[in-house]
């Protein structure tokens, strides 16, 4: 057993490392770029691998023989040879770096230590001292490389480790060795597996330090192929192993149990070594975790994000096409169409650089959303490997490589087709699966807001239109009510002279009141300026008299102090008739309603107080100025207190209630006798009222 380990475990070590090592040599070959560090690392992968070589077929322990002497401090010269360039500026010669006093320096001390030790005059202790002093100065470089890379150290680390692990694996061996001068025999066996594992730490280490330009390159399936070799490598030693020790304590049935284990361990690496699924999600593992992604994403999401922004949702008959430009954008395409399905028809939504859909096309979209509904998958119609291709696609006319789905509350409710010309195409592996995934849910969620913002301005458009039937029927009511005081008095004045000219200037008034309402509705905004100087106290004595007389209690009008302001006259009577007409209600016919007008300060202060039901807090805070919001069932339309709080801001004022229930209501109108706001500065508002 003990010939079998010495001669199996210590030599494949070194036979993976020789591999490893050569491998390494071969990738910085691959590499455009000269300079110093790439000069050292290829000969210190050279000497490397004669390293690993001379172990694997030599018998020899390290420092017993002259070869050993000269392949092992060859293998420490080029090691330190390749720090000190790591710690030199990286665009320094090689001529100048060896002229370098501590350079030659240094490879003379190695020369007359390689000399005086195979010289046979040191004992077996003292030479492996003498090496264990190579082996702190590398440390101690290794150290100063650390050190020194700053905020790179990122870069460094994996080399700095790979280096320090195998060097201090070879300190513990020698600082053994010197204690009993002699090399234990177990160390020395894992040293070439050691060293073959570091190196891939090597490998990503050169890859990341951007000063020394060396851009090490590896093909994914060459990765994919030499990791399968490797595995399969790995595996059979196990079963190797394996098979040894169950044919060693077995008895008489090892020879059976052995080759029937060994024979399903190499069918079971066969059924492996040709299994796609294990090779699809072994590439896809090395390609995510070993090499650099195809997109910037930071890049293409900044770029989609800005194009959305650009899209204008409003418009309804552009954004489809906004979308599908930005959607073909990211990923670098040029032909595409976006499809809706409705029932059971299919609608294009927007085209790009491509002619309207064909018959097989239209057949193509429709096998598409049977056998993908309920599921979000793309397909690439150019992978003869996909079930759905080879079924579907047989001789078609199709403009299309990819198909997208676009889901929307978890169903399919379009889908994007995409299509390059073939040097342009992109393979649909993980990475382009992915990230088409995240953009396609990105402009799902834009075309959920796009379709959100049509209905919204389809029920904004219903809902201005109802609040403009509402304010028409408010202004009808006011000229009902003229209407109806006119009727009330007509049997008591109809002969009395005063009476019927008082009644024809009403009629003109409400004449006039309608033709305005009617221009407005038709133009949407008042053409005319009718601001004007009126006189607050008479005002509101004929609101009194002529519009809210018909309803008991009749208000009494308490004049402190007249007062002249410039506003709209016909809009504040239709105010002081609502608050008013609204304290009649809430007043039983016992009750009594004052208006009071007075001045306080530069301010028309108009006071409507009313002992009737009065209102609470909360009601005041939360219902009464809320427009359509009645209490007076289908009598009122709930636009009264609305209106009126609304003019009162225009004009720069203040309406303020307060209210006790069961004791009766006070509200207060703040107006600015004069008005910072002149006819010409007035915005343009919506017309809420005559």
């Amino acid at each position: 057993m003990e010939d079998i380990l010495s001669f199996g475990l210590d030599r494949f070590g070194f036979m993976l490392a020789a591999v490893a090592y050569l491998f390494f040599f071969g990738l910085l070959l691959t590499t455009n770029v000269s300079n110093l560090p790439k000069y050292l690392l290829l000969a210190f992968s050279v000497t490397s691998f004669c390293w690993a070589g001379y172990y694997s077929w030599s018998a020899a322990l390290p420092f017993t023989t002259l070869s050993s002497h000269l392949i092992e401090n060859s293998k420490n010269a080029m090691l330190l040879l390749f720090l000190l360039a790591a710690l030199s500026p990286a665009d320094r010669t090689v001529s100048r770096f060896f002229s370098q006093p501590h350079v030659y320096g240094l490879l003379l001390a190695i020369c007359c230590w390689t000399a005086i030790s195979s010289a046979e005059v040191l004992s077996a202790s003292n030479i492996f001292t003498g090496n264990l002093a190579v082996c702190i100065l590398q440390l101690a470089l290794l150290e100063a490389l650390y050190r020194r890379s700053g905020e790179l150290k990122w870069q460094y680390k994996p080399l700095v480790l790979a280096l320090t692990i195998t060097t201090l694996y070879d300190f513990a061996l020698l600082a053994e060795s010197a204690l009993f001068g002699r090399i234990d025999d177990q160390i020395w066996f894992a040293r070439g597996f050691v060293y073959c594992a570091m190196l891939p730490l090597m490998i990503i280490a050169v890859r990341r330090i951007k000063a020394w330009g060396i851009n090490v390159y590896i093909s994914r399936d060459i990765v994919l192929q030499s990791s399968l070799v490797l595995g399969a490598g790995i595996y059979l030693c196990l079963l190797a192993i394996t098979g040894f020790y169950i044919r060693y304590f077995g008895g008489s049935w090892s020879n059976l149990i052995q080759a029937t284990f060994l024979i399903l361990g190499v069918a079971a690496l066969i059924f492996l070594m040709v299994s796609g699924t294990l090779r699809r999600k072994l590439k896809v593992f090395i390609e995510k975790h070993f090499f650099a992604n195809k997109f910037d994403y930071r890049e293409k999401w900044l770029l989609l994000t800005r194009t959305l922004q650009k899209i204008d949702i409003t418009q309804p008959d552009d954004h489809y096409k906004s979308l599908l430009y930005a959607w073909l954008n990211s990923i670098g395409y040029s032909r595409g169409a976006i499809v809706r399905f409705k029932a059971n028809n299919i609608s294009t939504l927007a085209l790009q650089q491509r002619p309207p859909l064909n018959p097989d096309e239209l057949q193509l979209i429709n096998a598409y959303q049977q056998h993908f509904a309920n599921r979000s998958w793309l397909v690439d119609l150019t992978d003869q490997t996909d079930p759905f291709v080879k079924s579907i696609v047989s001789e078609k006319m199709l403009d299309i490589q990819l198909i997208i789905p676009i889901n929307t509350k978890g169903k399919l409710w379009g889908l994007c087709l995409m299509n390059a010309p073939k040097v342009n195409r992109l393979a649909l592996n993980w990475e382009l699966r992915d990230f088409l995934t995240l953009v396609s849910e990105q402009i799902s969620s834009q075309l959920l807001l796009m379709q959100a913002s049509q209905t919204l301005s389809e029920n904004a458009q219903f809902i201005a239109f109802s609040r403009m039937s509402a304010f028409v029927v408010h202004d009808l009511k006011n000229v009902k009510a003229q209407i109806d005081l006119i009727l009330k008095n007509a049997d008591k004045h109809r002969n009395n002279p005063e009476f019927i000219d008082d009644s024809f200037s009403t009629l003109a008034a409400m004449q006039q009141r309608l033709h305005n309402m009617l221009s407005q509705l038709t133009n949407k905004r008042s053409d005319q300026q009718t601001d004007s100087n009126v006189q607050v106290g008479q005002l509101v004595r004929d609101v009194i008299d002529n519009r809210c007389a018909v309803r008991k209690p009749v208000p009494t009008l308490n004049i402190e102090q007249e007062c002249s302001i410039f506003i709209d006259k016909d809009r504040f009577s239709s105010v002081l008739f609502h608050l008013i007409d609204n304290a009649q209600h809430a007043t039983d016919v016992d009750g009594n309603i004052t208006v009071t007008v007075a001045k306080q300060g530069d301010q028309l202060k108009l006071t409507i107080a009313d002992t009737g039901c009065g209102m609470t807090e909360a009601f005041i805070q939360n219902r009464l100025f809320k427009a359509f919001d009645s209490t007076k069932g289908n009598a009122g339309m709930g636009i009264g207190a609305h209106d009126a709080l609304h003019f009162v801001e225009q004009q720069g004022g203040q309406l303020n209630v307060s209210s006790v229930p069961g004791q009766g209501s006070t509200f207060t109108l703040l107006i600015p006798l004069k008005s910072s706001l002149s006819s010409a500065e007035q915005q343009e508002t919506v017309i809420q009222g005559t």
